[in-house]
């Protein structure tokens, strides 16, 4: 696929170069851009390669730009649960309700993130999923809890199952001025709108930001089931009991003849 997107982000670069030349008097202009700006998901969906690529001011060397990217999905309600053995039962003893987590969270870099930026201008910033503005409802556990047990908890298993990571030195810089990455999209990700940050930094500061935005959405049959299933879900409901119940008997029916 990306074999494909090499003449398109080589016509990119001749064009960032014009819009980086033509900015130099504004040392915080940083221009971004997706290769696509939406993504399909159909039956056969496997994932997909997004390039970004963008120009920043021109500068002497591309040791004094340092770019972050990070590429966020829609939120809603994770609920991080520990079980506990009772009465030689396991059940579900406590309960964290995570209410604004990103669904897909991957950042990018272009040198080692320790090296970029203070976990301090981390935070203040919003840098990485350990410091995402992340709130919760639990009303048994206290707020150091929360945050020292519960919360790397969550992050562990996002992180397990490939919708939250870190890749550093991905970032790739060329010409002093011009940069590219690649953004991966999993097969598990959802349909939604996704938020596309990208960072320029000196020494530690962020200096400008640029933010774009895809689509991901569901095309095909898949799609209709999903809507149909979300638009009439106690039809849904019935209609697989019944389809459940019918495939059951139809494959007892074949073995019984045979």
């Amino acid at each position: 696929m990306m074999a494909h997107l090499k003449p398109l982000f080589l016509a990119a670069l001749l064009l960032l170069s014009s819009a980086a030349a033509s900015v130099q008097a504004n040392p915080r202009m940083l221009v971004a851009d997706l290769s696509r700006d939406e993504v399909a998901i159909n039956t056969n969906f496997n994932g997909t390669d997004l390039l970004l690529f963008g120009a920043v001011k021109d500068h002497p060397g591309s040791e004094d730009i340092d770019i972050i990217v990070a590429v966020s999905g829609p939120t809603q309600q994770i609920a991080s649960r520990r079980k506990d053995r009772v009465s030689g039962i396991w059940i579900n003893t406590e309960a964290v309700v995570w209410k604004n987590a990103p669904t897909y969270y991957h950042v990018f870099t272009s040198r080692p993130m320790a090296e970029i930026v203070s976990d301090a201008a981390r935070d203040r910033f919003d840098i990485g999923h350990d410091y995402l503005p992340l709130s919760y409802i639990s009303d048994t556990l206290d707020k150091e809890t929360v945050q020292s047990v519960w919360r790397p908890a969550l992050s562990r298993n996002m992180t397990e199952s490939g919708l939250w990571a870190t890749h550093e030195n991905s970032v790739e810089i060329l010409r002093d001025a011009l940069f590219r990455a690649t953004v991966r999209l999993p097969a598990n990700i959802l349909p939604g709108d996704y938020q596309v940050r990208v960072l320029q930094l000196e020494n530690g500061q962020m200096v400008a930001e640029e933010i774009t935005a895809i689509t991901v959405a569901k095309r095909g049959l898949g799609a209709a089931i999903y809507r149909f299933a979300h638009d009439y879900s106690a039809f849904y409901g019935i209609f697989a009991i019944i389809f459940a119940i019918a495939s059951g008997w139809l494959a007892a029916v074949a073995f019984r003849r045979k």
